[in-house]
């Protein structure tokens, strides 16, 4: 489970990282003591499962690939099992926190000078108002619950806003749909693959968590690109239509799935041949290429 103690220097402040009170960060007992002092249930609802696994955070750590002078946002810090590593390779961290039950228990644990502690939803929370434009990495344990929404708001944010490099724990099934490739593709893997690089990292049990979740999770990589991968025309909505239009019905031929975009079949045929696409393929085996010269052929005489 790791040694008791750990200590980090920062700013010329040395302070115990297994928090005020001595506490072992990534000892379920330990754990239970303080956050039931806090009056805190763990709760599956809000996902609330913390990593406790001292090997998977020198992991994640080591793939977020700190230094001293970046900035890092947090979401989900939990008890700050993560947090605790964080502060001592950054010159900031901001972890966002919905429960203020948690906050109170994060202020106890890691009792840093470089770290801000937000308590808000973190969907509604504006990277640019935290950071003022400068860059930062996104490295969080993320709650299961908001994982997936928060990635593509993150993804999709004008480029002085976005994260340079998001490494996040998620759940496996979610983490090897967005690193899917052509095969076995979805609309959430066409989404975060055509504004970034994708990776899944390595997989953990649920026996890496306090209390062990009913699912196995992975931590994942994303380092978004500048602009997109391929030139979605005439407009990206009409791309991300086509998309969701044709794995609508992902059983169905690719050619049949399209009919719910309502063009009719005669132009759906056309589109297919003039991106070289056969009409027998099905959505998931499309590449980016593939979904990019569709859209093209099916909407660029809308001139839109």
């Amino acid at each position: 489970m790791g040694t008791p103690y750990r200590h980090g220097i920062h700013l010329g402040i040395t302070y115990r990282m297994t928090g005020a009170s001595g506490i072992d960060l990534t000892r379920p007992r330990d754990l239970g003591v303080v956050l039931s002092r806090h009056g805190i249930w763990l709760t599956k609802s809000m996902g609330q499962h913390l990593l406790v696994d001292r090997d998977a955070l020198d992991r994640i750590v080591a793939a977020a690939d700190l230094s001293a002078d970046m900035e890092v946002l947090e979401v989900g810090p939990g008890a700050g099992t993560l947090t605790a590593e964080l502060v001592q390779r950054v010159a900031r961290v901001v972890a966002v926190e919905l429960d203020y039950r948690m906050a109170g228990v994060l202020r106890e644990t890691v009792p840093a000078p470089n770290l801000e502690i937000v308590e808000a939803d973190a969907l509604a929370v504006d990277p640019v108002a935290l950071f003022d434009g400068r860059p930062y990495k996104l490295v969080a344990n993320l709650p299961y619950g908001v994982a997936t929404a928060l990635l593509r708001k993150l993804l999709y944010l004008p480029a002085e806003a976005r994260p340079q490099e998001i490494v996040v724990m998620i759940q496996l099934e979610v983490a090897k749909r967005l690193a899917a490739q052509p095969g076995d593709m979805s609309v959430l893997a066409v989404q975060a693959q055509l504004v970034a690089d994708v990776e899944l990292l390595f997989t953990l049990g649920p026996e890496a968590f306090f209390p062990p979740p009913a699912v196995q999770s992975a931590v994942i990589r994303l380092r978004p690109i500048s602009g997109f991968r391929v030139a979605p025309l005439p407009t990206e909505q009409r791309f991300f239509q086509t998309v969701a239009a044709g794995f609508s019905q992902k059983r169905k031929q690719v050619h049949n799935a399209l009919g719910s975009l309502g063009i009719g079949t005669e132009r759906i045929q056309a589109g297919l041949l003039e991106a070289g696409i056969e009409t027998t393929r099905r959505a998931e085996t499309l590449t980016m290429e593939e979904w990019c010269s569709l859209s093209n052929a099916l909407w660029a005489s809308d001139g839109e």
